[in-house]
């Protein structure tokens, strides 16, 4: 016992050293990277098209204790608007994606490596074409009832003209995340504590604007978050949850003359996680940002924060899920400190055969800039999976993506674009 409070003081010690450097954005990583990574496993919950079906799933190679998974993407469809601009401009695209993850088959402990790359080629706008690629590794320790958890990714990326709260850059605008990230879980009867720190690097590639060369140094920052996660089980699936979070941000390139962003950041949030193993499950997390800015020409920010996420399994055949959210975030345009990022998004899951699955969805997202002006983005889209067999799977998917009511200046945001995306994928695997 005495080593388990050695260990989680000297953790929470080493989480309030790092307080003050920045924040990371969570969700941002787990959009670029995969489920089965130690420390990047975000997967909330199971739907009809994330369950496994053992029949239908690939097994992998096997070397030794650990299981490789490779695969392989290839679509072709087209975009409406491949530039995000108007007036619309379409093209036909292919799409290759391979990637390959690693996991142990561990009685105890655990590893995870991840590696993926996706290739976007537009064969009318040869200019748009991109390559992103991602790589990270995670392991989990464990200690007893206790274990400790590491994980490291490296991430190139591209930001599109067709999300809120980006520039009117004349193409996607590519960016890098190095992340860092540990956490040390502690299990005492029905309660658990987490502490956990986080830190990451973001950098940004120059673009043009109109034409005219346009730096994007100023968004270049360092990201660190560290914060304690206490769980008290009231029954098995049924548990209270408090989130205490120092978060803040480090810009390392603001332009002479410009104020800088920096800030530091304090987050109480406090909810449930029920699930009644059957029907339903809820997760509501709701509490209070304070944000202070090192500049004082920038106002402190005090900031409503919550997230809530619903599940409703009707049948063995269908899911419904639901998620709101509401934070704040850093903005992409210089001379604005932030932003109240608000999301909603509904998704449909059905089984319409053993082999054939159905997927719906539809989001809204709002930007508030701490500057003033707004922004609102609609998403909507439909697929089908054909499971064709143990190896292989065609998907047909449309997505539908819209900026609109923008009252920002024009010159610092892109605004009032959409975009419709139709693709046919094969995914093969071993």
């Amino acid at each position: 016992m005495w080593a388990r409070a050695t260990l989680l003081w000297a953790f929470l010690g080493m989480a309030f050293l790092v307080c003050l450097a920045g924040k990371a954005l969570a969700e941002l990583m787990s959009v670029y990277l995969p489920d089965g990574v130690p420390g990047y496993d975000t997967d909330a919950g199971v739907t009809v098209e994330t369950r496994l079906h053992p029949e239908q799933m690939p097994v992998g190679v096997r070397e030794g204790d650990l299981v490789l998974a490779p695969r392989l993407e290839e679509a072709t469809g087209y975009t409406s608007n491949a530039l995000a601009v108007s007036p619309q401009r379409g093209s036909w695209e292919i799409v290759t994606a391979p990637s390959l993850t690693i996991t142990s088959d561990w009685s105890r402990d655990a590893f995870g490596a991840a590696m993926s790359l996706t290739d976007t080629r537009y064969l009318a706008l040869p200019g748009q074409d991109r390559t992103d690629f991602s790589v990270s590794a995670g392991g989990r320790l464990d200690i007893g009832d206790d274990n400790l958890t590491l994980g490291a990714a490296h991430v190139n990326a591209h930001e599109d003209r067709s999300q809120v709260d980006t520039i009117p850059s004349d193409r996607p605008v590519a960016f890098r995340i190095d992340d860092v990230r540990a956490a040390y879980t502690l299990s005492d009867g029905p309660w658990i504590v987490v502490p956990e720190v986080q830190a990451a690097n973001y950098t940004y590639d120059p673009t043009t604007v109109a034409g005219v060369p346009t730096s994007q140094a100023y968004r270049d920052r360092l990201v660190v978050q560290a914060g304690v996660t206490v769980t008290y089980q009231l029954a098995p699936l049924r548990s209270l949850l408090l989130v205490v979070r120092a978060v803040g941000q480090d810009y390392t390139h603001t332009p002479s003359g410009q104020p800088s962003p920096n800030s530091t950041s304090y987050q109480l949030l406090a909810g449930i996680d029920y699930d009644d193993d059957s029907v339903w499950r809820w997760r509501m997390l709701a509490g209070g940002e304070a944000r202070r800015f090192a500049s004082p020409l920038y106002a402190d920010q005090n900031t409503l924060i919550a997230e809530a996420g619903v599940g409703w399994q009707p049948s063995a055949l269908t899911t419904v899920s639901a998620v709101l959210s509401r934070d704040t975030e850093d903005a992409a345009q210089e001379g604005v400190s932030g932003l109240v990022y608000s999301a909603a998004r509904l998704t449909i899951d059905h089984e319409y055969l053993r082999d054939v699955l159905l997927r719906a969805y539809a989001g809204l997202q709002r930007a508030d800039f701490f500057q003033g002006g707004h922004q609102l983005g609609l998403t909507a889209g439909f697929g089908v999976t054909w499971v064709l067999n143990r190896n292989a799977r065609l998907l047909f998917t449309y997505d539908q993506a819209a900026v609109r009511g923008s009252s920002v200046p024009p010159q610092t945001v892109a605004g009032n674009d959409s975009r419709g995306v139709g693709l046919v994928t094969l995914r093969l695997g071993l």
